[in-house]
């Protein structure tokens, strides 16, 4: 009988030599999705619907232009409501040219806009790690980061339809932008364009934007002096404005005036300016051609000479009252800076979605002050740890100058100051950086024998 070998049976060898994870993936990865489960399980979790308001009025302009009615709205007695209306310009346009393309794809939806409020806020993360990173270092960087993931007060608002986490996203990616390449150098004009589109479409979420190019100007003028900063900033604002420049042609067209981004903004000047001004929101008393403030968003004519006559008013004011100015600029540090208690209401849908348990409700006021408090004055007391001459270090204190000196001149809200909880993020993350190393290092002095010269 003729026999045939049998081979061996052996088990498979697997070389996982390629498939090493980097170090910092494990880690930055873990905070991301950290932040991003949280961010999901919180806007799931509550039943928040805009009504009225911003949010109201983002959410039926992005139905409107799903529906291919165009950037127009259209109201009943009491709200904007979805469907054909007439042209408007009194917000930017950014935040609801994202929720069309959103409802586009997957269909008109609340859930929908929160859970992209949600992937926003979580993409922030690695570019809060990139900045901290190209500023400070890679332990500052992860540590800027999960700061960011876990804050209270950077998730609690996410629910609600602003363009906050939108803006957010795009400021951050463009000081990351800033600080990463060499925009200045010959071969920088790749970076820079890059630069000017991000700053274009930040500027067309929300106005603050524009803080970006006298932001890129310093940082400019520190690191490449300033015929390099002049010449880059130039190129940076010519970018930005070409990308904002189809939309104000679109403004020309359907309302027949020179509106830039919003006719808000008039109104904003004029909240901000005005004889009843109280340093925040609080519509004026003014009446022109007939209406109210409050009543601009009912016609398009009425936007458009709001957004006018409003924005005279405003300078004629500031330029006439120096001193109430200057008592009016207080009044809004103050309000830019204190603790966004108010978004509560919001989150209740103004009593309509009450929040439960009613143990999360009586914790939420301190999850959403005590955090930001703390952040806040622990960034105050560690900028000497960190700051250097510079350029990426004082960027940080410029963004914060800058964006202090924005409002002051239109007007401030709490919920304002959330777009820079990143940078509050990586200046705490810098000061603990550097405490800490000090104390190393005096440890090891003092553990060091006294004939041990060596260090």
């Amino acid at each position: 009988m003729r026999t045939f070998p049998i081979p061996a049976v052996t088990r498979p060898t697997w070389h996982v030599t390629g498939l090493s994870v980097s170090t910092l993936a494990l880690p930055l990865g873990a905070i991301i999705l950290a932040g991003f489960a949280l961010r999901l399980a919180w806007v799931l979790y509550l039943d928040t619907i805009p009504l009225g308001g911003d949010p109201h009025w983002y959410y039926v302009v992005g139905i409107n232009l799903a529906n291919g009615f165009g950037f127009v709205t259209a109201r009943n007695e009491f709200f904007e409501i979805p469907g054909p209306g007439q042209p408007t310009a009194f917000w930017p346009p950014g935040y609801p040219f994202a929720l069309a393309g959103l409802f586009k794809a997957f269909g008109v939806s609340i859930t929908a806009a929160k859970v992209m409020n949600a992937v926003l806020g979580a993409l922030t993360i690695p570019l809060v790690y990139g900045l901290a990173h190209k500023i400070l270092g890679r332990g500052p960087g992860l540590l800027a980061a999960g700061l960011f993931a876990i804050l209270p007060p950077a998730i609690t608002g996410l629910p609600l339809l602003w363009a906050t986490p939108l803006f957010t996203f795009l400021f951050v990616g463009a000081l990351w932008l800033l600080v990463s390449f060499p925009m200045t150098s010959r071969n920088g004009w790749p970076a820079l364009v890059a630069f000017g589109v991000v700053v274009g479409l930040a500027t067309l979420t929300r106005g603050q934007g524009v803080v970006l190019i006298p932001v890129a100007l310093l940082y400019w003028s520190a690191s490449a002096g300033w015929r390099a900063a002049t010449l880059a900033t130039a190129a940076a604002l010519l970018v930005a404005v070409s990308v904002i420049t189809p939309w104000t042609i679109r403004n020309a067209v359907e309302l027949h005036a020179f509106i830039p981004i919003s006719t808000s903004s008039g109104t904003v000047l004029r909240i901000g300016h005005g004889p009843d001004s109280i340093g925040m929101h609080k519509w004026s008393e003014d009446e022109i051609g007939g209406f109210r403030m409050w009543q601009s968003l009912e016609n398009p004519e009425w936007e458009v000479q709001g957004y006018r006559e409003y924005t005279r008013l405003a300078i004629t004011y500031a330029v006439t009252h120096p001193r109430r100015e200057l008592e009016l600029a207080g009044l809004k540090v103050f309000n830019l800076y204190r603790a966004d208690r108010a978004s509560l209401d919001w989150l209740e849908t103004l009593g309509t979605t009450p929040i439960e348990p009613q143990a999360l409700r009586r914790a939420l006021p301190w999850l959403m002050d005590f955090p930001y408090y703390v952040m806040l004055f622990a960034a105050v007391a560690s900028v000497p740890l960190w700051l250097r001459r510079d350029a990426r270090r004082w960027l940080l204190v410029n963004v914060v100058v800058l964006w202090t000196m924005f409002h002051i001149v239109f007007n401030a809200e709490p919920r304002y100051h959330v777009p820079l909880y990143p940078i509050f993020a990586i200046v705490v993350a810098g000061g603990a950086w550097a405490l800490v190393s000090t104390l190393r290092d005096w440890r090891d002095s003092r553990l060091r024998p006294r004939g041990d010269q060596s260090a």
